[in-house]
Order: structure tokens, then sequence, then C-alpha cells
């Protein structure tokens, strides 16, 4: 178990992500519940910004010297900041090995655990976006000029120097991953094995600009794609795989092969995170409802497309837009009014076992109002959903945060529930309202 003012750094990460800032109040709501079960409680905490002016800041690690590691995903570069003066030095420009369209960019990053060690072991691990011509473009970006068109990702694996406080000698670990302009995932973790985890999301099928792409997170990869590299099925999925970027023996089999899929049935899991006794956490965006907390199981399906939360026929429906009597190029996609000419299931015809999340934020009954007047025609800003991105395991030591024994803190993209915690002590969920944070900024906070 790490120490509780490394645990911290959970803050750090999570403030930087969720944009959000000083504590206002926090709620206690059961996992399963929507927004209005919360009810008022009392922590407050202090809050001074440690570092500004970084460009899209997307991963924080609190590393063994006492710095952040950070990626700015859009600045190309890997950034060690010394948050007790916010003093910045540059340890990697991955401008030559990365390419930020969209949502890409340099993103996940995993620190070796044995780095800093004398073990040998000074290693970095990151995921990102790159262009790579030699592969052959995605059928689905029709567009020749589109920078999405030969968008994947990969892994790299950096050497650290700590004469010269710089990472070196890149080695591409695993390339060829889906990457897309929408729900990527692209999280990094280490887990007590050795392995490194790694999150790839849905790419944003079946909705908005890519509704007409269907949702690849319940295909599984064939045999014959293994033996070519070929990872387009990894769409929706965790992955599992050794420090070299190969496929660990004892991997699950699913559908009679063995890959680096670990789990599958995800739509975007942006969260990733190792919680006590050695359990894998994710955070996954639902559609309009239930953002996702999940534990990660070898071999689980996690129910996306076909449910989104609970298998509970509440406010999801899949709704199969590709499939459309009517072409669906000819559709305006609309979260809210499905066309008749699109089938569609209810969530109770989905009858393969699948893993429920340990909390969702949030679930709301059937006929909810998503349509709110209140909301000023913007009607998602009231979705009961939080955009889950980040999610931190806090073990409250001696002098940690008192009742915060066995929390993950959720850092989220809305402003209007900007820090659930999930308590792992019985199945409740912990709502923290924070204010807005300056863009780019990354915040120490303090009881």
């Amino acid at each position: 178990m790490q120490h509780s003012s490394r645990r911290l750094a959970g803050w750090a990460r999570a403030a930087c992500l969720g944009a959000a800032g000083v504590v206002l109040a926090s709620l206690i709501a059961w996992a399963q519940a929507g927004p209005e079960s919360a009810r008022n409680a009392t922590k407050r905490f202090a809050m001074r910004v440690a570092v500004s002016g970084l460009e899209n800041p997307f991963e924080i690690i609190w590393g063994p010297d006492g710095r952040l590691w950070v990626t700015e995903r859009t600045a190309l570069r890997i950034t060690r900041v010394d948050p007790s003066n916010g003093g910045r030095q540059v340890a990697a420009s991955l401008a030559g090995l990365a390419s930020a369209p969209g949502p890409g960019g340099v993103l996940g990053m995993a620190l070796h655990p044995q780095l800093l060690q004398n073990a040998g072991r000074d290693e970095v691990y990151v995921a990102v976006t790159y262009d790579d011509p030699s592969r052959p473009p995605d059928a689905r970006v029709t567009n020749p000029s589109s920078p999405f068109r030969r968008l994947y990702a990969k892994v790299i694996r950096l050497r650290y120097e700590p004469s010269t406080f710089a990472l070196v000698d890149p080695v591409t670990i695993l390339d060829g991953l889906p990457a897309g302009n929408d729900h990527l995932g692209l999280r990094l973790a280490f887990a007590p094995d050795g392995t490194l985890h790694l999150t790839i999301g849905d790419q944003g099928s079946n909705q908005l600009g890519n509704v007409c792409n269907p949702v690849l997170s319940q295909r599984l990869p064939t045999g014959a794609e293994v033996d070519k590299r070929d990872w387009s099925a990894y769409e929706g999925k965790t992955l599992r795989l050794t420090t070299d970027g190969g496929i660990p023996a004892d991997n699950p089999v699913l559908a009679g092969v063995r890959s680096h899929v670990y789990t599958y049935g995800h739509r975007n899991p942006q969260g990733l995170t190792l919680g006590p006794g050695g359990a894998i956490y994710t955070t996954d965006h639902g559609p309009k409802t239930d953002d996702e907390v999940n534990v990660l199981a070898p071999g689980g399906n996690y129910g996306w497309p076909h449910v989104a939360g609970l298998r509970d026929d509440q406010n999801y429906v899949f709704a199969r837009w590709a499939d459309s009597t009517t072409p669906c190029g000819e559709l305006r996609f609309s979260d809210l009014a499905i066309p008749a000419s699109v089938p569609r299931e209810p969530e109770s015809a989905f009858r393969l076992p699948m893993m429920a999340p340990i909390a969702t934020l949030f679930t709301v009954p059937a006929g909810y109002n998503f349509e709110d007047p209140a909301c000023g025609g913007v009607h998602f800003i009231c979705w009961p959903t939080v955009a889950a991105s980040s999610v931190e395991s806090y073990a409250g030591f001696a002098d940690g945060i008192p009742g915060w024994e066995r929390v993950l803190l959720v850092s989220t993209l809305t402003t209007r529930f900007a820090f659930p915690l999930v308590s792992l002590e019985g199945r409740r969920a912990w709502v923290v309202f924070l204010a807005p944070l300056r863009r780019g900024s990354i915040v120490r906070q303090k009881l």
C-alpha cells in the first residue's frame, strides 16, 4: 500500500481532468440511484494552484521522486512538475512519434513499479495516437484528407535517465491499435503481477458523426486476426499485455482465441486504477445515464452496447442505427427521438452473462425528463450522467482524510457533479461538488 501523501496525487490528477476546484459541498447517494437520492454532508478543503499553463494535461501521476509526471496531450510531451513551486521540466517530447487530431495525442501513462529503485526498471510507458501511412486506412473514414483516416494508437516504452531527468530510448511495444475521433480510452496501469492494462473505447460508434458505424465492443478477435496482428476488434475492450507488448500466456481465452483482450463490452473506459487488494477499477462513460464504475474480471463482458449500467430496462435501448431500413446516412442522429426505421432492443433482450457495475452515476427511472426547459435547450448539461473520466484509489491512513478509508475518487467532465466518490465499504457513491478551475491547471487540496 502506498503512503497517503502519494495517494493524494489522485486529487491533483482528478482536479485537472475534471476542471474543478474548491469543494463547496459533498453528498452521499446509493451506488445505483439518481442524483436526487443524495444528501448533504460537511467536508471542506483548502486549495492552491500548483502549476498552470499546461497544454491539455491528460495523465498525472505522483512519481517516486516527489514530482508530478504529466502527459500534455496536445503538446505531445511528458512533463515533470515540482508541486512545491510549480517548476516544470520537459522529460520527453514525442512530437516525432505521436499526433494529436481531435481527442488524440499523448494520453495514458504508467510508471514501472520499480522506477528509481535500482532494479534496472527505470521505465515509463505511454499510450499515444499517431498517423501510420504503412497501414490500411479506416474504411469508415471516407474523406481522403481526414487526419483520422490512418490514425492508430500505440504503446511506447521509454527509459528514464535520472542524471539528466530525461526520458530516452523510446521503443514501440504495441502498435496498430484502434484510434479515431471519439471515445479513445487509452488509459494505462500496472497490475500487481507486472502486466500492463490498457483501455480502448468504442470510437464513438453508433452516435453523432459516427452514427452509421456499428459498435464492435462485443466482437472478439479471431485467431487469424491475432496471427496477422490485426487489432481492429480491440474496440471497446481492455487489454492486458506484457511489458514487451506480448500476449500473456494466462490471458483469458475468448471464443477459442487468446489475445490481448482482458475484458470486453465497454463504451469509453477513460478511467483505470489499481485498488486495495490488487483489484483493477475502471470508469466508463454512459450515454444519457449510467456512467459506470467497474471492477475488471478476466474474460468479463460488461454489456455495451446492449446494456448501459444495469440490465434494468430503464432509460436505455440499443438502437442499431447502421441497420436502419432507411439508409443510415439519410437520418439525423438524436439521443432523444429514435426514428421508426431504426431497429431497437431493450436491455433485457441481452441474455448473455455480464458483469454489473459496482456503481452507476446515475441510474434514473423510466420516464425521466431529458428535456428539462430549465436547461435552456442544451439538454445534455442536465442529464443524470457525469462523464466519468479519471479514477483514483484512495486509502485513508492515520494522516489521511477522515472517513475516506477505502474510496475511489472519480473526476468528471461536467461541473454539475465534479468529484463523485465510490466507497469500497458497502455499495455507496459519494458525490463532491467543486467550483470551476482555470483550464490547464493542477491543484493541491487538503483538509
